[in-house]
């Protein structure tokens, strides 16, 4: 009995010890469930590791959060909750991030009211597998605190880089043509009228823009004297007539368009300071243009001075409209009103598609019509008729402004994916950015009346949409005519990078005051 007893002891204690040998992966027996990514809790089973670097801070914009975080290995997915301090559990929000091969993750949030809130992440593995929470608290910006700059930044930063690069390279402390320096063909590379008319454009665009914003008033009110002194250089007084020349000396070509986009600017420029000086010139380009309103064609302007008779231009006529209403709101003299609605007649019959209300470019003496089409051409008729509304308040101005827009929108705008904003949006299509630049006057004009914004907005996007991409120059911050095309740029012209600055600034003003 004894030994029965004693053998069941030794069997016991001989299973006890097999046990626990084998419990502690005795000699080379293998640890059965390895651990690759994660650790083990308690129970013996993994967990995930949490995100790491969790910071979640306030956009430029109001009630905007911008989340980033590292992802953990392991994971597949990232659940990120945002909860208004104070408030009830069940109203967190829940985002779930999937985890493709970037190391860093971010999410753009849009809270809907002000106040700190609780930002949390929780890393999940292929299994279901969840880690610990990371937490970071985070407060927008209130709607009042938004510092609305942001376009004039840029536009600033356009503007001083352009200056930089080829402003005043010359003794004639002018535009140079384009960036690497021009040095031909003429005078040593310094800009036509038409590019110096649109570096000046830009100028008088950012002006009015910095206008009560203490960082950029004052240098751009400084730089008054010498953008003006610069631009009239090219004032030549052939045929007894004072006019902007394509160069500036007698005897050189002169043109009613060149002229017209200059006189708009006087007008601008009047408007921004009340200094006489402006209104004398946009008065001078008038007096011009009217040389160029023969009866050929069935009235309009001229397009040049010589010929006599060359053809009559869209975009010769359309800014004198622009112009003639702009100096009758100054003035209030009937002349300039009754020649703005003349030239506006004149443009519907003779220079609009009837099919898309969009307008055709030139006609000549023999009553052909040049039927190209030109965003430019389209966004003075739609200025003009917004200018003919808000003077005389009939209804058909406004009704064709509008429909000018939709067809302008339709052609020379289409949808696009930007990796950059993280939205499809339309944007511009084309690669003239100085054309653009004058339809977008049009839009704005349209947007004052009858406050729709989706034309403004396909603006904004696009100008955010190149400031954020390849492009704008990292080195210069120039920005690409091409780039609307799919191209890139060798050189830049300050044809196009006025225009820029102009569109930046013009989107400026809407920022500041809140549109």
């Amino acid at each position: 009995m004894k030994n029965i007893r004693f053998n069941i002891l030794l069997g016991i204690c001989f299973f006890l010890l097999s046990a626990l040998l084998g419990a502690c992966g005795g000699g080379d027996s293998p640890i059965t469930d390895e651990i690759d990514d994660g650790k083990q809790d308690g129970q013996g089973q993994k967990t995930v590791p949490p995100v790491t670097n969790l910071v979640a801070e306030k956009t430029e914009r109001a009630n905007e959060l911008k989340v980033s975080w590292t992802n953990p290995v392991g994971a597949i997915s990232v659940e990120i909750s945002y909860l208004l301090e104070g408030d009830k559990p069940e109203n967190t929000v829940k985002k779930n991030i999937r985890i493709t091969t970037e190391r860093v993750g971010s999410l753009l949030i849009v809270v809907s009211e002000p106040g700190t809130y609780i930002v949390t992440a929780v890393a999940v593995d292929n299994y279901g597998r969840r880690s610990e929470k990371s937490a970071v608290t985070a407060t927008p910006l209130r709607e009042e605190e938004v510092v609305r700059t942001r376009f004039l930044e840029r536009a600033d930063i356009l503007m001083t880089s352009l200056m930089n690069l080829c402003f005043g390279k010359s003794a004639r402390d002018c535009w140079n043509t384009k960036y690497p320096l021009a040095t031909g063909p003429y005078w040593d590379g310094d800009a036509v009228v038409w590019d110096q008319g649109a570096g000046f454009s830009g100028y008088v665009a950012l002006r009015g823009a910095s206008v009560g914003v203490s960082a950029y008033e004052k240098k751009y009110a400084d730089l008054t004297d010498r953008m003006f002194n610069s631009i009239n250089r090219f004032i030549t007084t052939d045929n007894k007539r004072s006019a902007y020349a394509v160069y500036p000396q007698n005897g050189n070509e002169r043109y009613y368009d060149d002229n017209v986009w200059i006189g708009l600017d006087m007008a601008e420029l009047y408007e921004q300071t009340k200094e006489n000086r402006f209104l004398e010139k946009a008065k001078m380009v008038w007096d011009y243009l009217m040389v160029g309103n023969t009866s050929s064609c069935g009235g309009g302007i001229l397009w040049r001075e010589i010929p006599a008779y060359s053809n009559k231009h869209t975009c010769s006529t359309a800014p004198a409209a622009v112009l003639g209403c702009k100096l009758y709101q100054i003035t209030k003299e009937q002349k300039y009103l009754d020649k703005a609605k003349e030239f506006y007649v004149w443009l519907i019959q003779y220079m609009q598609d009837p099919s898309d209300h969009l307008f055709y470019d030139n006609i000549t003496p023999s009553m052909t019509i040049g039927k190209s089409k030109y965003s430019y051409n389209s966004g003075q008729p739609m200025q003009a008729a917004c200018l003919l509304y808000k003077i005389t308040g009939e209804q058909q101005y406004l009704n064709e402004a509008q429909r000018i827009a939709r067809s302008a929108h339709s052609k020379w705008f289409t949808l696009y994916d930007s990796k950059e904003l993280g939205e499809r949006f339309y944007r511009i299509n084309g690669d003239h950015v100085w054309f653009y630049s004058i339809l977008f006057r049009g839009f704005l004009e349209l947007y004052k009346i009858d406050g729709r914004r989706d034309y403004v907005t396909a603006f904004e996007k696009s100008m955010l949409q190149a400031w954020m991409s390849e492009c704008r120059n990292q080195t210069t911050n120039l920005l690409s005519n091409n780039y609307f095309i799919g191209k890139t740029n060798s050189s830049w012209q300050v044809l196009h990078e006025g225009a820029f600055v102009e569109m930046l600034a013009r989107l400026a003003v809407l920022e500041l005051e809140g549109k």
